[in-house]
Parts: structure tokens; C-alpha cells; sequence
């Protein structure tokens, strides 16, 4: 589903339901090394070394996006 304000070749990925990851309906989980954790168990904010967006009606993960942008816009 490509939504009207948005050109066909800069659509992102979606969900068989038609959700993307600026919906409402996706959701974001971070993984993060081994040294992030850490980092986090001692009061620190760490960067998540990749994120995973996942559609909360079907349940099913539809990008999953490493680049440092997206990173640092889902730090815990």
C-alpha cells in the first residue's frame, strides 16, 4: 500500500497489511552487543546496534534497518 503523499520509488518496506514503520501500528524493537547491555544495566543510554520494526496486527517483522540514523532516533 503507497500512500498518496509519498513518490512509488521512495515507498518503504511494509507488512502484508499494509503498515510501514511510521505507522502507529509498528513497532520498534532494538537489539543490542553484549557491551551495550552492560552499558545500559549501568544507568547509560546506548545506541542499539540494529532496530526491527514489527506490525501489531499480523505480527510479522517488516524492516529491519542498521544505518546509524534510524539507530540513534530509537535509543533507550
Amino acid at each position: 500500500m503507497v500512500r498518496e503523499d509519498r513518490a512509488p520509488s521512495t515507498a518503504l518496506p511494509t507488512c502484508k497489511c499494509g503498515t510501514d514503520r511510521t505507522c502507529r501500528a509498528a513497532t520498534p524493537e532494538r537489539e543490542y552487543t553484549f557491551l551495550g547491555i552492560l552499558y545500559t544495566l549501568w544507568g547509560g543510554s546506548s545506541v542499539p546496534s540494529l532496530v526491527a520494526f514489527r506490525c501489531v496486527h499480523c505480527h510479522v517483522v517488516f524492516d529491519r534497518r542498521a544505518d546509524r540514523a534510524t539507530r540513534r532516533a530509537f535509543i533507550t
